[in-house]
């Protein structure tokens, strides 16, 4: 049975977002001002899609921001070939941090401006304003001496802006784990009377991972090497967290 909707009520991101959590196979017709574009999922991911006689990851980007229109979600629909391979938060990312650059093409992506002319709009997939946390994060880890790795985290595990050095490691599993982590910090602390959830570590062999709440929808989660200066590292997360707290 077909699902049929709106983009007034759910957009196009919010679209991908759910249904590659849910990691359904389908395939979506999205219709705005004459045009249709078709996008298919498989394995929680969009693996391909069409708009006209374009393919592949450039469909996302054109659509990204369609907010009138209607849409039509087939269960079941194998896609026919194969041609995105970028995961799902990756493509929600590019095409955030494109919207935001055309909307400002001569703002330097490296050089954050701590006095922005307007208040920044809070961070969701559906607004695709959220560059300037790329560019905070960016900044954070050319300075930290301790922290090798972070993405800031939806805790429904939407990555908004990650840069993870490891080879192999993707960024849909960064965001996963992130949420999963958040869950039993959150249920844990509650449980055992301790508080609401404020941040949690977790030693590994060769590194460490720091998760802090940045607020109720959104968190920060730092990976260190191994061995390293503990507190260096907390006092480090203090310092981007805080900064970020004021950008969201």
């Amino acid at each position: 049975m077909a699902m049929q909707g709106s983009l007034q009520d759910m957009d196009v991101a919010t679209l991908i977002q759910h249904n590659c959590q849910d990691r359904k196979t389908a395939e979506l017709n999205i219709h705005h001002n004459g045009n249709q574009a078709t996008l298919f999922f498989k394995d929680g991911d969009v693996v391909h899609a069409k708009l006209g006689d374009m393919i592949g990851e450039e469909v996302v980007y054109q659509i990204i921001n369609w907010n009138q229109g209607e849409f039509v979600l087939e269960m079941g629909i194998e896609p026919p070939i194969n041609t995105i391979t970028r995961g799902w938060s990756g493509l929600l990312l590019e095409a955030a941090k494109r919207f935001d650059e055309a909307d400002d093409p001569f703002d330097d992506l490296l050089e954050l401006d701590p006095e922005p002319d307007e208040p920044d709009e809070p961070v969701s997939a559906s607004t695709g304003r959220y560059a300037h946390l790329v560019r905070a994060l960016t900044q954070f880890l050319s300075q930290a001496s301790e922290i090798e790795g972070a993405a800031i985290v939806g805790t429904d595990g939407l990555i908004y802006a990650a840069d993870v050095p490891h080879e192999g490691l993707d960024e849909n599993i960064v965001g996963a784990v992130t949420a999963a982590i958040y869950g039993l910090s959150k249920r844990s602390a509650t449980q055992l009377r301790r508080g609401n959830f404020s941040q949690t570590f977790i030693q590994g062999q060769t590194g460490n991972i720091i998760a802090t709440g940045l607020n109720d929808d959104t968190l920060f989660v730092g990976l260190t090497p191994q061995p390293i200066n503990l507190g260096m590292a907390f006092a480090e997360v203090r310092e981007i967290t805080t900064e970020l707290r004021t950008l969201l």
